[in-house]
């Protein structure tokens, strides 16, 4: 075990990294993990330890699978733009677990100094996963640097990973849980950071760092201000087998519960089952709730409860119904709410609901949080950034007409809906990081039958193992979701048979499903899925098309009393208004036109949206000028902007003889817009039924 050393005299661990080589893609999990001799799993990918009740579907190590195309060119702008260059955005991510900036008392709660280590978590997290699923070297290098001053301070009597703090000094572990235990919310995210490192590199140090952390902190991985560190613990367990680590989660997940629950910092409520009559729950800060609902689906896997599952896929249901924007991400400014064109959407929180969707995907094995990631992906995801990935929002809104606007109510304010370098605090600054890398080394998992599942789309390569640990790649090329269809290329090492399995998006309707040029039929299982096993030769092709089709989304804002709204989605895409842009994201066009009221007929509304599309440019970045475009009805209408308190007219819109037709982009090509539009009298009576 690693001796202790003081605070800022670093002893250089370069020597301890250099004999720990990449171990890249397929090979990672070959051996299934650091003690996998011990156990010889027979799934390729399953962990050494695992409790009886195994997840529906096991992520595969970051970088076995790669962008391509359009994803590829984003992921590069994040690269080059936040994610490998935090440090000269602001000095505090200098310090962010820095060996000579170790903070101690009141000094690591909230809001007296502890960001760089919430914000280091984040980034960390960030960074070496897109190092990895770019194969970058430079990137994991920078991520090896930073989270090695952890690896080299380490010690038994560490704090979880506050490694210059002692569990024997009272004091110190009274410091930690000031704030409702805000520094071990912080550990919980760098513990995340070290676990998608270690999965990536199989490096032992960064292994026993987890372990050295997790155990021994039993009662402190049960504690924090949200439910950060079980994840992390869970993960480290299986890869380990540590039995205090296994002692802490039998504690959290028995009929007792482990955690404190107070009124301030309580997430104990969210192992049950909500109330689902409207109102009955209160609401709660947004990334509270996803760090406190989303953990407890590991209650399922570890004691084979369904309950624990059931519970948390209600308490996302319930945010889903009760505050879902159309761009795909919940209100969350910085608690959720309903629905609204001027609410709020902090962007910790996009990258915060696409990791829950993930995990909730991968332990159900359910389409629906796959739907749900595909669209906070595709939409609020690109909503959060410029086009260079050089600045940021810390709030987006459906409707942005002028700059910071609406009035941000929370956070930064003054300039938390403009695009900045930096927002403080900088936590939104450092998950952004998150959003790109989370996504692409997800695109694919494995299956238990040494199968693979397709689970999110966009263009990637894959390279996995298969059957008896046959090496295979599948090369996925498409536009989607700009474009319907999605060609994969099977390239196994020899023959193989072997399930493949396709998700099959709820909003499509009539997929078509080909293999070598063959209709291959099917329906979806319950879960949205589509397999297809069979002996797979190299070369073979699998042709999916996803017909998309317009879908209007109208309801009633509860922040507008009530006024009636629509907004045009298109597959996964929410579509709207584009509003020009001078001198880059903050000025908009003062000659642009926004004030319309979209006129839409009721039922068919695809007869009357006219789609063009052209091929996408050589270098994607979200661009104004956007490859799929929507033409709709809509009619000039009376709407008088109020910038310190927009609202939607609070009627229906008359009428008039003719209506114009305007043309809408992808929302996450926008930066300026409208998205959620009034309505006219005509196409609300025919929607209003259906919109109480």
């Amino acid at each position: 075990m690693l001796r202790p050393t003081p605070c800022g005299t670093l002893r250089t661990c370069r020597a301890r990294w250099n004999r720990a080589p990449l171990v890249l893609a397929v090979l990672l999990f070959a051996a299934g993990g650091l003690r996998a001799e011990e156990t010889k799993p027979a799934a390729n990918y399953a962990r050494p330890y695992e409790p009886a009740t195994r997840p529906a579907l096991i992520a595969l190590p970051p970088g076995a699978v790669e962008p391509q195309g359009w994803l590829r060119d984003w992921c590069l702008a994040a690269r080059d733009g936040f994610t490998g260059h935090m440090d000269d955005v602001d000095v505090e991510f200098q310090r962010a677990w820095a060996a000579d900036y170790c903070m101690t008392g009141e000094r690591l709660a909230w809001p007296r100094g502890g960001w760089p280590y919430e914000g280091g978590g984040y980034w960390f997290d960030g960074l070496a996963r897109l190092g990895f699923v770019l194969h970058d070297e430079e990137l994991i290098a920078q991520a090896r640097r930073r989270l090695g001053v952890v690896v080299d301070h380490m010690h038994p009597d560490s704090i979880l990973f506050l490694w210059w703090l002692s569990k024997s000094k009272p004091e110190d572990v009274q410091s930690v849980q000031i704030d409702c235990g805000w520094p071990l919310w912080a550990c919980g995210l760098l513990g995340r950071a070290m676990a998608g490192y270690y999965a990536g590199s199989q490096d032992p140090q960064v292994l026993q760092t987890l372990e050295t952390a997790y155990s021994g902190n039993g009662e402190l991985v049960r504690m924090g201000w949200a439910m950060s560190n079980p994840w992390p613990a869970y993960e480290t367990y299986t890869w380990t087998g540590n039995r205090e680590i296994a002692a802490a989660l039998d504690v959290l997940f028995s009929a007792n519960g482990g955690g404190r629950d107070t009124a301030q910092c309580s997430w104990n409520r969210y192992r049950a089952m909500p109330n689902m009559a409207p109102g009955a729950e209160a609401n709660d800060h947004v990334v509270h709730f996803l760090e406190s609902t989303t953990p407890w689906a590991l209650g399922y896997l570890w004691t084979g409860d369904r309950r624990f599952l059931d519970a948390t896929l209600a308490w996302h249901d319930l945010l889903a119904r009760d505050a879902m924007q159309p761009s795909g991400v919940p209100v969350a400014d910085e608690f959720y709410g309903p629905t609204g064109a001027f609410r709020g959407t902090e962007t910790c929180d996009v990258a915060g609901y696409l990791w829950s969707q993930i995990m909730l995907l991968g332990v159900s094995g359910q389409g629906r949080p796959a739907d749900r990631a595909e669209r906070a992906f595709f939409n609020a995801g690109p909503a959060t950034v410029t086009r260079d990935y050089k600045m940021h929002v810390y709030f987006q809104s459906p409707n942005r007409m002028l700059d910071n606007f609406p009035p941000c109510p929370h956070g930064p304010q003054a300039s938390g809906c403009s695009y900045k370098q930096k927002h403080y605090p900088l936590c939104c600054t450092a998950a952004l990081n998150r959003i790109a890398p989370n996504y692409v080394m997800h695109q694919w998992m494995a299956t238990y039958d040494n199968g693979l599942a397709a689970v999110l789309y966009g263009p990637c390569k894959v390279s996995a193992l298969v059957a008896d640990r046959v090496p295979v790649e599948i090369v996925c090329r498409t536009d989607y979701p700009f474009d319907e269809a999605i060609e994969m290329t099977v390239r196994p090492g020899r023959e193989a048979a072997f399930p493949l399995s396709l998700r099959i998006p709820g909003w499509c309707k009539s997929p078509e499903l080909a293999v070598n040029g063959a209709a291959a039929g099917g329906a979806a299982d319950a879960n949205g899925f589509v397999r297809i096993e069979r002996l797979w030769k190299p070369g073979d092709v699998v042709r999916l098309r996803l017909p998309m089709a317009p879908q209007v989304l109208a309801g009633r804002d509860a922040n507008a009393g009530g006024a009636p709204y629509a907004a045009v989605a298109y597959g996964p895409l929410l579509f709207a208004l584009p509003i020009g842009e001078q001198d880059g994201p903050n000025v908009p066009d003062p000659a642009a036109r926004w004030a319309y009221a979209l006129d839409l007929p009721g039922g068919d509304a695809a007869s009357a949206v006219t789609v063009s599309r052209r091929p996408l440019p050589a270098r994607w970045d979200w661009p104004l000028d956007a490859p799929l475009t929507l033409t709709v009805p809509a009619v000039a209408c009376d709407w008088p902007l109020d910038p310190a308190a927009p609202r939607l007219p609070a009627a229906p819109v008359a009428q008039p003889d003719q209506p114009e037709r305007i043309t809408l982009v992808p929302y996450g090509c926008t930066k300026f817009r409208v998205s959620m539009f009034p309505v006219t009298e005509r196409a609300w009576n025919a929607w209003e039924p259906k919109n109480p």
